[in-house]
């Protein structure tokens, strides 16, 4: 806001001790500052960073140009910076010296060139919509992805945890898969081909929301005990819910939920040999039923046809005694050349049947004409 401290030092001259007060748009220019806390128009007055160390006041001044907002300041630039939104502007840091208390502006002491990216304000609206147009209903995550991920590993990024919003849809993270748009997206592995992030909200803010994907049964962990639980549990569907946080003081501001949206996620997991044996069916091992088992079944069906009652035994038994080898030395020869399946026995036993049904025809015959010859 104005009057804030927002805008201090940028197209205009202060004390260099200023440079990095809190709630100042000079103060993120300084590598220290993202260590720092921060708070909106300085209301928390956290301290000021110095930009050289035990820097004496009142020795120097400086100035930040902004590149296309000259002649602008205070009010009046910070008006402008919200009209624009996002964008990046090329900035010029000027430092000079002192005389008699006042900036030096003919003795210039350093300087230095660098781009900040300003990024506009993503209002709450945007983010609702894009949360309930750019998400889908139903994730279905590939085996392959989760059996690859590792951690550290940015796949359960997000999940379970309170992130940056920014942050949504990164390479290999589980909820860029949430995303409509990642379905024409590329995917590598734990993010190693580093393809760019997908915007959940476009243009969207830096530093302007927060965001977490809570799975059900999974509540309380995150990172590698997450990751863990997953590959564990394999195969599984889950409900999860998307919650969206405003910030306050550069955090998430867990007490403003912004928007929220309710999908299944299904995870797919890699099944293992046993789990698949155990399901085959029942007929496809019936085929699978050793030789001996089947030979059983062949010579539990042979007294059907040798225990006939017939006329002379004694030669029934020896017209039985020639054909019976002469059968199994037959069925054997067929045996060897016939591959080893479930028909082929089947077809061995039926043939087994009909040899001694044709040599106990024969003998029947044979005993009748003896019989008639003699009468």
């Amino acid at each position: 806001n104005f009057p804030g401290p927002f805008t201090a030092g940028v197209n205009q001259v202060i004390p260099y001790e200023f440079f990095a007060g809190d709630g100042m748009l000079t103060r993120l220019i300084l590598k220290a500052s993202d260590k720092a806390p921060w708070s909106d128009n300085g209301s928390a007055k956290n301290p000021a960073l110095p930009p050289v160390e035990k820097l004496g006041k009142g020795l120097y001044f400086y100035e930040v140009d902004l590149a296309g907002t000259q002649g602008k300041s205070d009010k009046e630039l910070l008006d402008l910076l919200k009209q624009n939104g996002t964008q990046s502007y090329k900035a010029t840091i000027k430092v000079y010296g002192a005389k008699d208390g006042k900036a030096d502006l003919s003795n210039l002491v350093a300087t230095k060139d660098l781009d900040v990216n300003l990024n506009g304000l993503t209002t709450p609206a945007e983010v609702q919509k894009g949360v309930a147009d750019n998400t889908k209903d139903t994730v279905d995550v590939p085996a392959t992805y989760l059996d690859k991920a590792n951690f550290p590993g940015p796949f359960t990024a997000g999940v379970n945890q309170v992130i940056p919003y920014e942050f949504f849809a990164g390479d290999g993270m589980l909820t860029r898969l949430i995303l409509k748009a990642s379905d024409k997206a590329p995917w590598s592995d734990n993010g190693s081909a580093k393809n760019p992030a997908l915007p959940p909200v476009e243009k969207l803010g830096k530093g302007l929301y927060f965001y977490e994907v809570g799975l059900a049964g999974t509540q309380g962990k995150s990172d590698k005990e997450l990751l863990d639980l997953l590959k564990q549990n394999g195969t599984q569907s889950y409900k999860a819910t998307i919650k969206v946080y405003g910030a306050k003081d550069g955090k998430a501001d867990l007490s403003n939920l912004v928007a929220t949206k309710e999908l299944t996620v299904n995870l797919n997991g890699y099944k293992s040999l046993n789990d698949m044996k155990s399901k085959m069916p029942a007929a496809s091992q019936d085929k699978m039923m050793p030789n001996k088992e089947q030979d059983k079944t062949m010579n539990a069906s042979q007294p059907m046809v040798t225990s006939s009652k017939m006329p002379d035994e004694g030669k029934m038994a020896s017209t039985n005694k020639v054909s019976s080898p002469m059968m199994a030395a037959q069925m054997k020869d067929q045996k060897d050349m016939l591959p080893y399946t479930g028909e082929a026995q089947t077809s061995m036993a039926t043939l087994g049947f009909f040899g001694l049904a044709l040599a106990g025809l024969l003998g029947g015959l044979g005993l009748k004409a003896k019989k008639e010859e003699n009468d």
